[in-house]
Order: structure tokens, then C-alpha cells, then sequence
């Protein structure tokens, strides 16, 4: 391991800047922490409720496969994440075709996310159009990538901070509501969290836990590309692992807690709401008020540029890796700037694939999205089963827990989850899927020959 890693420090191109507290921001930045309010009406109506207890089940389950990619980053420190860990640890087609369904996710992801933004925009700005507003956000996200990881560190760090003062702020508000008497009129109520009474109704009960919790996994997407910097981070076999863990738990725990007292203040909210899909606005606007609810918009907004900032950052890191090795044209995808430090062509690219979301829908984009992050996550978790258990041979108990059995529960309810993905989403992924697999079978000259290794000696 220590050969390898010796071997990576003397001819890498990229610049190791990156402490542990910037590793877990960026994730945190990524993951957006007010991405709790874009699901919350539909959750919260699906589990009568209980939304802050499926989120315990939801962050259980995203847990194991955190703790996966934390094994393959201590192993493989390098830029490809779920690419390299899957060609290293099974093999090189299998690893393409990873690498190809994750970056499905990490280039579509920008897409949704302007949509997203630029309809909050134009409800504040109407006479600026949603497509100018998605080419202005294309552009300003474009120029902080294009910069370097520092300007994107620097600004994601900030808009976090921006998101935690309106949390706060939030929390002021909720607890003012409920030592006012509205509400719960508590802070400890048992039915804001299991409610028995709807718990054991029909067509409740584990079934709803899982059927929320698939909705709620996509509000996780984002620790794992934490991975994607390995070369730019320092001590990466230390520090990529051990901020991925602590994001998944860091998220998790506050989604817990923030919808627990979303509950409190509102107990009856999955059957009183007009319209799920604008439940956090009905909710602002009911508890803190319809100035609040503005601030909100506002606030979301700029969380969202933050998350598209990292998403399009670990995209053009992805297609870095798979240039570097041959994979994908070297001269384009492997180019370095020689003042940045960055895969600056990469970033180009991915802006002006992004200008789809001109024609695209919200539906298609976040189907295509789930798709080829949830089948990565599976693949991940498959990764270190082979590569740990059955390739090291690691036998002892604690390699038992570690390397087969935790690993296939994330494999299980990330596959469980993916499964249950409507028949659209999977047309459209698969069609994705097929477009890979015939540039593979180019590539290799229908597989004649094995598609170029990702070398850790690049």
C-alpha cells in the first residue's frame, strides 16, 4: 500500500490541498442540508407522519454503504471512486460500466439541480425566463470549476454556512411556535416520531418504512463524492474514508432531528397538507411566517448552487481518471491547467452537456439521477465483498462483520431501493447503460482485448 501511494504522490498532477474539515464540507455542501424540505410533504404524507423515524431507518441503511466507500478510499486513493473501486476489485468491463452508470448521476445531477433553481429564480425574478436563468447558473458554476478546487472549496464552505444560520434561525421560529402552545405544545412527544395507532393500520407498518425510505435515500446522494478528490486530498487513505463516514452520520442525524421538530410543530400535517409537493412552503408559512417562507426560497436557492458547484467539480474528476487511463480520449479528458491545477477542459464540457437541462424535464432528470447513483452504491458495496473477502481472503470475525456482512446489507437495501424506481427511469437508464456498452465494445474491439486499467502509478 505504502509502494503505491508513493508512487501516486511523485507524478500526481493534481494539488493535495485538501484538509479532513474540507473533505466533510464539501460532502455536507453536496448533499445540501435544505434538501430535507424538497421531499418532506411527500414523506411526510407517506408515513403519517413518521418521517423522522424513517429517516433513522434511511441513514442506518446509507451508513453501510458509506462505511464501503470508506474501505475502497483507504485502499484506492485516487480520483475515480466507484470506477476504480470496481475495476480493481472485479474487473475492467464491469469497472467501465460502473464508472459509466455513476457518472450518469454526477453529469445529470447539474441538470436537475438548475431546473430546480432557476423556477425558484423566476418566481423572485419573473422577468428573467427560467432557460436565461439556467444559462447565467451555467455559466457562474462553469467559471468556479474551471478555477480550481480552492475557489470551489471557498464557496461551498461559505453557502454552508449561509444554510446553517437559516437553520437556526428555523429553530427559533419552531420553538417560539411550540412554547407558544401551537403544535405538539412539547418537545418530547412518542407519536412524533411512532405513532402505533397508524403504524398498525393497513397498508402501513415495515412496508411504509421502506417505501419512505427509498424516497428519502436520495436526500444522501452527495457523501460519495467525497471519493472523487482522493487526489487532492491530504492523507487521502486516512481522511477520504473518514469524512464520508462522518457526513453520512452528520446528515443523518440532523434530518432526524429536523424533521422530528417539523413533526412537533405541525403533527398533522401529512393529512392537512393542500399540496405535498410544496409542503416546506406551507410549512414556512405556517410556523415562521410568509417572510420566512421568502428567506427560504432564497436560502434553498443558494444551497442549490453550492451542491451543483461540488456535483460538476466531481464529474470533471471522474472523467479526469477515466482520460488519465485511456478510457475516454487522454488529450481532452486527462488535460490539466497549468495555473489551476484543474481538469479545466472537463469542466467545459460538463457545462455545455448541462445546457440540456434547456430541454429536459424535472421528472426525467431526477429518474436518470436515482438510477445511476443507486445502482453505483450497489456496485461499491459488491466491490469490497470481492476485493476484502474474497480476494485478501479476510476470514477473522471482524473481517466477517466488516467485509461481508455490512457490505451486503448496503448492497441489499441500495438494490432494494433502485429496484423500486418506476419502469421510465429505468428505460431511460438502461438506454444510457446501452450507449456505454457499445463504446466498450469499440474500445475493445468486441471485447477482444481488456479496456486500458486504471493505474495508480499515473
Amino acid at each position: 500500500m505504502n509502494s503505491i501511494q508513493n508512487t501516486t504522490e511523485k507524478k500526481q498532477t493534481l494539488k493535495r490541498i485538501l484538509k479532513l474539515r474540507h473533505l466533510v464540507f464539501y460532502g455536507v455542501a453536496y448533499i445540501l442540508p435544505l434538501t430535507i424540505f424538497t421531499t418532506y410533504g411527500l414523506a411526510t404524507t407517506m408515513s403519517h407522519g413518521m418521517i423522522s423515524l424513517c429517516f433513522v431507518v434511511t441513514t442506518t441503511a446509507m451508513a453501510f454503504t458509506a462505511f464501503s466507500y470508506s474501505k475502497m478510499a483507504r485502499s484506492f486513493p485516487v480520483a475515480g471512486s466507484t470506477y476504480t473501486y470496481v475495476s480493481k476489485s472485479m474487473n475492467p468491463y464491469v469497472g467501465f460500466i460502473s464508472g459509466w452508470t455513476i457518472l450518469m448521476g454526477y453529469m445529470l445531477l447539474p441538470m436537475l439541480t438548475y431546473l430546480v433553481m432557476s423556477i425558484y429564480l423566476n418566481q423572485a425574478v419573473p422577468a428573467i425566463p427560467i432557460p436565461v436563468w439556467i444559462l447565467i447558473l451555467i455559466f457562474i458554476t462553469a467559471v468556479v470549476c474551471y478555477r480550481g478546487i480552492e475557489v470551489a472549496i471557498n464557496v461551498s464552505s461559505m453557502i454552508v454556512l449561509i444554510q446553517a444560520v437559516f437553520i437556526v434561525a428555523l429553530f427559533i421560529f419552531m420553538i417560539r411556535w411550540l412554547t407558544g402552545g401551537n403544535g405538539a405544545g412539547t418537545f418530547f412527544d412518542l407519536n412524533c416520531f411512532f405513532n402505533f395507532e397508524e403504524f398498525n393500520k393497513a397498508g402501513m407498518g415495515v412496508p411504509m418504512l421502506f417505501s419512505t425510505a427509498s424516497i428519502l435515500a436520495l436526500s444522501f446522494l452527495g457523501f460519495d463524492a467525497i471519493s472523487t478528490l482522493s487526489e487532492e486530498a491530504i492523507q487521502p487513505e486516512k481522511n477520504v474514508g473518514k469524512a464520508i463516514i462522518i457526513t453520512c452520520i452528520i446528515m443523518g442525524l440532523f434530518f432526524v432531528l429536523i424533521t422530528y421538530f417539523l413533526t412537533l410543530c405541525w403533527p398533522n400535517a401529512w393529512n392537512e397538507l393542500v399540496d405535498p409537493d410544496a409542503g416546506s412552503y406551507e410549512f414556512m408559512t405556517k410556523v415562521a411566517g410568509s417572510t420566512m417562507a421568502y428567506v427560504f426560497t432564497g436560502t434553498y436557492t443558494v444551497g442549490c448552487f453550492a451542491s451543483v458547484v461540488n456535483c460538476q467539480t466531481s464529474a470533471a474528476r471522474i472523467l479526469y481518471s477515466m482520460g488519465r487511463d485511456g478510457i475516454l480520449p487522454g488529450k481532452i479528458f486527462a488535460h490539466i491547467h497549468p495555473k489551476h491545477k484543474t481538469p479545466s477542459y472537463n469542466a467545459i464540457i460538463i457545462a455545455v452537456i448541462s445546457l440540456v437541462a434547456l430541454f429536459i424535464s424535472l421528472v426525467t432528470a431526477t429518474s436518470l439521477v436515482s438510477f445511476g447513483a443507486l445502482l453505483g452504491f450497489t456496485l461499491v458495496n459488491l466491490s469490497v465483498v470481492v476485493f476484502y473477502y474474497v480476494k485478501k481472503k479476510e476470514r477473522g470475525l471482524n473481517a466477517i462483520l466488516s467485509y461481508l456482512i455490512a457490505p451486503l446489507i448496503g448492497a441489499g437495501f441500495t438494490f432494494f431501493v433502485w429496484l423500486g424506481l418506476d419502469w421510465h427511469s429505468k428505460v431511460l437508464g438502461f438506454c444510457w447503460l446501452g450507449a456505454g456498452l457499445i463504446y466498450l465494445t469499440i474500445k475493445t474491439r468486441f471485447f477482444r482485448e481488456l479496456p486500458p486499467e486504471m493505474s495508480l502509478d499515473e
